[in-house]
């Protein structure tokens, strides 16, 4: 049985998922719910994705029922309100990109879907690649790590209405947006999973005249070297990222977000990693719906444990 799914928001992250998920068996969407100024949006969307039920209202939602679980792809500042009314209502909740403010606010949701007896999980697609399981795998062979660099970068449609003085939430402080949320929360990711957590963190952004980091990069200091992660929403340059060790590298060519190729050299013998056979969004939404038809709290577990371990390290980042 496919997951029963309503989709919280009209957002960009959320377009691009409606583009693509009608086609994958293991959900069957539902419902679309958004504000009331955002409604006709919202029919254009609802109508595209196949959506039979269009809401305005999360009470009227929730109240109608039909589903099993809720995605939830507001605005950064909103994911932690959203998503505790969502778990208060009795639904499993998948939670986009940066998942919460800050740690605590995690914490308390996480206790809250316990209490509940639902699945919360964060909506981040790096993990769950096959590309950088095939990373992982590999990293080993490399040996002793001696550095490791990732570039995610990309100027934002909505650099220069920032830069006109028109502010909206990728460049508001107040609503948690900015380079290290948006973008460098990939990069931690991706490095957290390869390597582990690091023995101490330092960010050094560049910061608009509103105080927001505009791009930065964050110094993942470990035994013995130390990684660099930049990210940035006010230029652009080719996306990649590397490990190199005494016995090899792992190169991503892209970004750390998609891990879409991605290559090994131990002992000057190339292996490439696979391809992705499905939009790199789909493998979270398959591990979440699975998680959730087995209750596999093994795997469940392993998941909230990767969210709390980048959030520990994103908030005392966070330069604002």
């Amino acid at each position: 049985m496919p997951l029963r799914l309503a989709v919280l928001s009209t957002s960009r992250i959320v377009a691009e998922f409606l583009t693509h998920a009608p086609a994958w068996p293991e959900l069957a969407l539902t419902a679309l719910c958004c504000r009331p100024e955002s409604a006709e949006k919202g029919r254009v969307l609802a109508e595209k994705a196949g959506i039979p039920r269009l809401y305005t209202s999360e009470e009227a939602l929730y109240a109608a029922g039909g589903f099993d679980a809720v995605y939830i792809g507001t605005a950064n500042h909103l994911h932690a309100a959203a998503a505790r009314r969502a778990l208060a209502a009795g639904y499993h909740v998948i939670l986009e990109k940066p998942f919460t403010p800050t740690a605590a606010e995690a914490r308390a949701l996480f206790a809250l879907a316990d209490e509940k007896g639902v699945v919360l999980f964060e909506a981040i697609t790096t993990p769950y690649l096959p590309t950088y399981r095939f990373l992982q795998a590999e990293r080993p062979k490399i040996g002793a790590v001696r550095g490791a660099l990732a570039n995610f970068s990309a100027r934002s449609a909505r650099y220069d209405d920032y830069l006109r003085g028109v502010w909206n939430t990728t460049f508001d402080p107040a609503c948690f947006g900015g380079a290290l949320y948006d973008m460098n929360v990939y990069n931690l990711h991706f490095f957290c999973g390869l390597l582990g957590a690091p023995q101490r963190a330092e960010y050094r952004p560049t910061l608009g005249g509103n105080g927001i980091d505009t791009a930065g990069t964050v110094l993942l200091q470990y035994p013995g070297f130390c990684a660099a992660a930049l990210a940035a929403k006010d230029s652009g340059a080719p996306q990649f990222a590397m490990l190199q060790g005494v016995g090899g590298c792992l190169v991503l060519q892209g970004g750390s977000n998609g891990v879409e190729q991605v290559y090994s050299v131990v002992n000057g013998v190339r292996t490439d990693g696979p391809k992705l056979a499905r939009h790199r969004m789909a493998y979270e939404f398959t591990e979440f719906a699975r998680i959730v038809a087995e209750r596999d709290t093994a795997a469940e577990a392993a998941a909230r444990r990767r969210t709390l371990a980048v959030m520990d390290l994103l908030e005392p980042l966070r330069p604002y």
